[in-house]
């Protein structure tokens, strides 16, 4: 197995029990996605990926004001070219869709405003929880861009065409009142309590077996847009799989010993 990324500068990685913590800190540019980051997010990704002990993700960003700001703008400016705009485009994106399939959920601890590029981050994970004091936007409009790091598509099937075109078109800042009545994010909490509610929700799924959790990711992942005959095949096949399983015979076994006390 791959071992615990190290000598991270523009990420935190750490565990607790069978949960990861990824931390954008980056502050002194509110988290601001750079190139070394991409690096360091391959890097993290990579070994949750190959990590079977874990069975949950939460991300976040550094300190309460700032969940990811975007792209480091100052440092983009040395994209200048039509394949080098691209390819980092090309390259978020990918990353962002690994975050995204990872085989446990991604919880986002959504602790401070997310603006533009940061607004797909957040979209990319699995389940958010808000920051009352958070606000949204894809503000790449105003600065005559377009989204780049696959938020577009996940904007889309969350809250449908027309307000995604208008939240797009517009660079509209809303409230976690509002995100949350969109359906962009799924929890808005105090501030201060932001992180420690994404840890207990990652905790309660940690808390069932891996292989069952690791199983219905995977069918929430691949069995969208199955033809009738194949979904049938492909839920049947995960079910037989866990039933299969050391792990539900021995939770079949504490919930016989359970009832029988």
């Amino acid at each position: 197995m791959a071992e615990i990324p190290d000598g991270l500068e523009h990420l935190r990685y750490e565990e607790r029990d069978r949960v990861a913590l990824i931390t954008f800190d980056r502050p002194a540019v509110h988290n601001a996605v750079g190139l070394a980051t991409m690096t360091e997010l391959d890097r993290v990704l990579g070994y949750v990926e190959q990590a079977p002990h874990l069975a949950a993700a939460v991300v976040t960003g550094a300190g309460d004001r700032t969940f990811v700001s975007g792209g480091d703008l100052k440092e983009f400016e040395q994209i200048t070219t039509h394949a080098a705009a691209a390819a980092m485009s090309r390259q978020m994106q990918i990353l962002m869709n690994r975050m995204s399939r990872l085989p446990v959920p991604v919880i986002g601890a959504i602790n401070g405003d997310s603006f533009g590029g940061g607004c797909e981050v957040a979209l990319a994970c699995d389940i958010r929880v808000a920051s009352k004091k958070a606000h949204f936007a894809f503000k790449q409009v105003t600065i005559g861009i377009t989204p780049a790091w696959g938020g577009r598509q996940r904007l889309v099937h969350l809250v449908g065409r027309g307000v995604a075109l208008r939240l797009l078109l517009t660079g509209e800042v809303i409230n976690a009142k509002e995100a949350l009545r969109l359906g962009l994010v799924d929890f808005v909490v105090e501030p201060a309590e932001v992180l420690q509610n994404a840890i207990e929700l990652a905790e309660r799924i940690a808390a069932n077996p891996t292989s069952a959790v690791h199983t219905i990711k995977r069918q929430v992942d691949d069995g969208e847009g199955l033809e009738e005959g194949e979904a049938i095949e492909f839920e049947a096949d995960s079910f037989a799989r866990t039933w299969i399983s050391d792990a539900h015979q021995e939770a079949l076994a504490r919930w016989k010993e359970r009832r029988s006390k």
